[in-house]
């Protein structure tokens, strides 16, 4: 038997993971963005707009992209608003968007986004051990973008079903490290801190955010498992949670 599939949890009752650099890896689709561009002026053409270039249409994507990474290098707690940000960067262009267009044009954007997406092949198999453990499992991710194309990149990836909660930061409007993001993802899964821990690749937002939310952390760090700094267990790839587990006493044959 695998690693993946060895033990069974004792004192655990979940397992929060970050999802980017976590379970996925990201890369820019440059095919799939360049698509959507042309298809956000379809969109716009067809409501009745003037047809804008489609360099005014990747200014607007980039710009709001630009106040998104702005606002996670300040370390702000409260998540950033994307829809308010898009708005004004249309309004801003002289497109004036309704609701409707405006979420139709996000989610044309942000549908591009998921060819970006590439799933660790670790990632289901140790989910679905976990689970099969009775430990149940569930994802806290820092995303601010538009939740109905969040939930449906978990799907587009074959992720969803292997996952008993979903929290991301758009829906609950704090970010990680803080404790509220956390306590509600718990809420979510149904777990308290004492036998919870989480699985993720930053020191601050998943392991200092995780004992300040009365959690355990496991820091992922692709590149090696040299200096824990204050995490409760360092692991190089997914595949050596179980052993992680095990060493921390949450896992026994």
């Amino acid at each position: 038997m695998s690693e993946a599939g060895e033990g069974t949890a004792r004192g655990l009752d979940g397992i929060l993971f970050d999802y980017g650099e976590t379970l996925v890896e990201f890369s820019r689709p440059r095919d799939a963005l360049a698509e959507a561009e042309e298809r956000i002026v379809d969109a716009l053409v067809g409501s009745g707009r003037h047809e804008p270039p489609i360099s005014t249409v990747r200014a607007i994507m980039q710009r709001v992209e630009h106040e998104v990474i702005e606002h996670q290098r300040s370390g702000a707690l409260d998540e950033i608003d994307v829809v308010a940000v898009s708005l004004r960067a249309y309004n801003d262009a002289g497109l004036h968007l309704d609701p409707a267009l405006l979420d139709e044009v996000l989610r044309i954007e942000q549908e591009a986004w998921w060819h970006g997406a590439h799933l660790d092949p670790d990632a289901i198999p140790l989910l679905d051990s976990m689970r099969d453990r009775g430990t149940r499992v569930g994802l806290c991710s820092n995303a601010p973008y538009r939740v109905e194309s969040l939930h449906g990149q978990l799907g587009f990836l074959g992720l969803e079903s292997h996952l008993d909660a979903v929290t991301f930061s758009a829906e609950v409007g704090w970010r990680k490290p803080s404790p509220r993001i956390f306590e509600a993802a718990m809420r979510a899964l149904g777990t308290g801190p004492a036998s919870t821990v989480m699985v993720g690749d930053s020191e601050v937002a998943d392991i200092a955010g995780a004992h300040a939310a009365g959690m355990r952390g496991v820091l992922i760090r692709r590149s090696g498992n040299e200096g824990s700094g204050d995490a409760d267990a360092v692991i190089a790839a997914l595949r050596e949670l179980p052993g992680a587990l095990r060493n921390m006493g949450l896992y026994s044959e």
